[in-house]
C-alpha cells in the first residue's frame, strides 16, 4: 500500500467554543500525544491540516508544528482554529512562523456579527476572529483563509462571508455541518433549506470560477460537489480515505476519515508503517469501500480531485465557458 499524501491531525479535543454542530467540547480530557509522539508520521505527507477542538489551547503546540514539520519536510501545514484565543494564538504563531514561514492559519467564521457568535456558542466570538486575522496579518502570516461551517441557521450568510474574505484579501473555503461520531460526536445534523444552500453555493462558486487561480478554481468543483452531496447522498468522486489520506485523533488512535469510526490503531504502540500496511488496516479499506456515510470535505476530497485531473478540469473548462457565454447557474 502506498503511503499517504493528506492527514487531518487533531491534537486535543479540549475546546473553548461550544458550536452548535459540534460537541468535542464534551469529551472527557485524554492523554494527549505529546510533541514527541508526533514525530511517528510518514514523510509522504504533502498536505497536513493541524485541527482540534481547538489547537492554540496547547501551549506546546510550536513544538508539535517543529516535529511535524521536521519529519514531512515537504508538507504545506496549516492550523485550523476558531479565533477566539487572541493573545495566546499571537504569542504562540510568533514562534511558529520562524519554525515555517508558510505556514497557513483558517480561521472559522461561520457569519456576520451575531449570527457567528449563535454559530460557536459565545457571544463576541466574531469580533476575535476578526482582530486574530488582523494579528496574524500584521506577523506576517500570508496564507490565511475564512473557514465557513454552513448549518441550517447560516447558510444565507455564506455569500456575505465569501465577501468579507474578499475584502480582507484571504481565502475563503466552505463545508456543510458533518455528523460524525468519531470526531465532533455529532448525528441527526441535516440542512433542510437546499433552496438557499444551492442560491448560495452557486453564487460563491461563480465568483471562484471567474478566476484563473488553480486553487480558487478547484474550490468551484468542491463546492459543486458539496451541494450534490447534501442533494442526492452521493459524492461526486470516488473516496480515498485510508489511502491517500487518514485522521489521527489527540491519543494517537489512526482512522481512515473523520467520520468512519473504524481505527487501524494507535500510533504509541506501532510505527505508522507497520499500521498502514496491517490486515487491520485492509478491513478498514474494505469498510470505506463499503461506506455508507458519504461525506465531501477537503480533507478526503483533495485527493480524489487530485486523482481525477482529466474529469475535475473538463468540468471547470465546460463551466468557465459558460459563464462567458451568459450561463449564471452552475450548481
Amino acid at each position: 500500500m502506498s503511503f499517504p499524501v493528506d492527514a487531518l491531525l487533531a491534537v486535543t479535543y479540549r475546546c473553548n467554543a461550544r458550536c452548535v454542530m459540534c460537541n468535542i467540547w464534551q469529551t472527557p480530557m485524554q492523554d494527549d500525544l505529546s510533541p514527541a509522539e508526533w514525530a511517528n508520521m510518514p514523510a509522504s505527507l504533502k498536505d497536513i491540516n493541524i485541527s482540534g477542538g481547538e489547537p492554540f489551547l496547547r501551549d506546546d503546540l510550536p513544538e508539535i508544528v517543529s516535529v511535524v514539520k521536521g519529519k514531512c519536510p515537504g508538507a504545506k501545514l496549516i492550523i485550523s482554529t476558531n479565533g477566539i484565543a487572541v493573545k495566546r494564538i499571537e504569542r504562540s504563531m510568533e514562534r511558529i512562523v520562524h519554525i515555517d514561514p508558510r505556514i497557513g492559519v483558517g480561521i472559522s467564521i461561520d457569519g456576520i456579527g451575531e449570527v457567528h457568535d449563535r454559530t460557536r456558542g459565545l457571544k463576541g466570538a466574531y469580533e476575535k476572529a476578526i482582530q486574530t486575522l488582523q494579528v496574524l496579518k500584521k506577523l506576517g502570516i500570508k496564507n490565511l483563509r475564512i473557514a465557513f461551517t454552513a448549518v441550517e441557521d447560516n447558510i444565507d450568510q455564506m455569500k456575505d462571508v465569501y465577501d468579507l474574505s474578499r475584502r480582507l484579501e484571504v481565502e475563503f473555503s466552505c463545508v456543510v455541518a458533518h455528523d460524525s461520531d468519531v470526531y465532533f460526536k455529532t448525528s441527526g445534523l441535516r440542512l433542510n433549506s437546499l433552496g438557499c444552500l444551492k442560491e448560495q453555493l452557486n453564487l460563491v462558486a461563480l465568483s471562484e470560477l471567474k478566476t484563473f487561480v488553480p486553487k480558487r478554481l478547484l474550490r468551484s468543483y468542491f463546492y459543486s460537489g458539496l451541494y450534490g452531496l447534501v442533494e442526492n447522498g452521493k459524492r461526486v468522486l470516488p473516496c480515498l480515505a485510508g489511502e491517500a489520506s487518514f485522521f489521527l485523533d489527540p491519543t494517537g488512535e489512526l482512522y481512515a476519515c473523520n467520520v468512519l469510526n473504524s481505527s487501524m490503531g494507535n500510533i504509541r504502540g506501532e510505527p505508522f508503517a507497520k499500521l498502514w500496511n496491517s490486515q487491520k488496516a485492509a478491513q478498514v479499506r474494505e469498510k470505506v469501500a463499503n461506506c455508507r456515510k458519504p461525506c465531501w470535505m477537503m480533507c478526503s476530497a483533495r485527493s480524489s480531485i487530485k486523482k481525477h485531473p482529466a474529469r475535475v478540469g473538463l468540468w471547470i473548462l465546460k463551466n468557465k465557458t459558460g459563464i462567458y457565454l451568459g450561463k449564471r447557474s452552475i450548481i
